[in-house]
């Protein structure tokens, strides 16, 4: 018996591989292909739970609070476009400006979040904020002008997709910013559910964050040398 559910449980993984490649090839690039399928249907087919409030969600994308969830850029598009140079994203795609296309649509940098939480969270920049004026019922993010205070279970995973993406595509992160993530690296280990989804994303994309893997590769990173 215990052969068979073993064979059993190889094969369903196997289609399962099959499916995500599939969905990898199509649209492995194409951060609209990705937003409208791959992200909910392959690598959220069963819902989940939010980014910043840890709110769980349905494969239908409503929040247990009834509230619609969305795809958020953990490091912010804003940065990438000034990063590349395009005025907006329709500048950078209709320039086919490839690199941009690979970093709007790199899912090791895409979470989801309450769409009532998007407004807030965009332009604002992670930090650190005095107090504990929480902005929403249970759940523990704080933001004061430009800066947007995240709780601290969702710091290692947003520390973890930042060093990544400046590890992958060379973009920018500044001193302190960079000492903070090593040190929201530190507090917030990977979880069992942010390693599975990386095994996902690999395979889907072909790529791992190897900070998930290794979280001590944080500490060897050195601060930009001032210009």
């Amino acid at each position: 018996m215990t052969p068979r559910v073993t064979l059993q449980t190889c094969i369903i993984a196997a289609l399962l591989a099959i499916v995500a490649a599939g969905h990898a090839g199509e649209n492995r690039f194409d951060y609209d292909a990705i937003a409208e399928k791959t992200f909910w249907e392959v690598l959220y087919p069963d819902g989940g739970w939010t980014l910043y409030c840890g709110m769980r969600f349905g494969a239908d994308r409503r929040a247990e609070d009834g509230g619609t969830v969305v795809i958020d850029h953990v490091y912010p598009t804003e940065s990438m476009l000034e990063f590349t140079g395009c005025r907006n994203r329709s500048a950078c795609r209709d320039s086919r400006n490839a690199k941009f296309a690979k970093m709007e649509a790199d899912m090791h940098n895409l979470y989801p979040i309450q769409q009532s939480l998007f407004t807030f969270r965009n332009g604002r920049r992670y930090g650190l904020v005095e107090g504990e004026d929480w902005r929403f019922d249970d759940c523990d993010i704080e933001w004061k002008d430009e800066v947007f205070e995240p709780r601290p279970l969702a710091r290692g995973n947003i520390a973890r997709s930042i060093l990544y993406m400046r590890a992958t595509y060379r973009l920018p992160v500044d001193a302190a910013l960079l000492q903070l993530l090593k040190e929201w690296n530190r507090e917030d280990p990977p979880s069992e559910q942010e390693t599975a989804r990386n095994d996902q994303i690999e395979t889907l994309q072909g790529m791992r964050n190897p900070y998930i893997d290794d979280p001590s590769l944080a500490d060897r990173l050195k601060p930009p040398t001032p210009k």
